[in-house]
């Protein structure tokens, strides 16, 4: 293989902006946001919780309507629809402004401690704190779905959220 050979084919690499651009950009928020691979992990599980979260929900609001389809068309005794997505929408936003706000503080916690140890220590304080809230309204979600025996689960859990955080959250998400 030619030395113009390698240089035209790298060049060919670079001739469209838009892919390169975002390679760059997708790089730069891979490095800011998951310094160290616990980052990506609990990033990870937590999503994944969110997920749930609205699946469950999704899930309790329907049956609790008799149906998807009944609780997409149909409202419930104060006449709000079982499932609106207005709701569904702004729920979900909210969770994830929540978490891009503490992805980022955990990030920027890692550029500037000087212990990287104590900043992945914060981290995962951060994100299991997440990850409990969010396990909690799932299995709110379960319980108002009418599923039995879960009431252990979600003692448990309400119990640690409120020895991490020093108060009583009533709220239902």
């Amino acid at each position: 293989m030619k030395i113009s050979n390698i240089f035209h084919y790298i060049s060919n690499l670079f001739s469209n902006g838009v892919l390169v651009l975002l390679s760059i950009v997708g790089s730069w928020l891979y490095w800011f946001f998951f310094p160290a691979p616990e980052y990506l992990y609990s990033s990870l599980a937590v999503l994944g919780m969110i997920v749930l979260d609205i699946v469950t929900r999704l899930y309790a609001q329907s049956r609790k309507a008799g149906g998807i389809k009944k609780a997409i068309r149909t409202k419930d005794d104060q006449g709000k629809k079982y499932i609106n997505s207005k709701k569904f929408l702004e729920g979900t936003t909210d969770k994830l402004i929540i978490f891009v706000v503490m992805a980022i503080l955990c990030s920027l916690f890692y550029r500037v401690s000087i212990l990287s140890e104590l900043a992945i220590w914060f981290t995962q304080l951060v994100y299991t704190l997440m990850l409990l809230k969010d396990t909690l309204s799932v299995f709110e979600n379960l319980d108002d779905a009418g599923v039995k025996g879960l009431g252990i689960f979600r003692n448990v859990i309400h119990k640690k959220l409120d020895e991490y955080t020093g108060g009583n959250d009533d709220e239902n998400n």
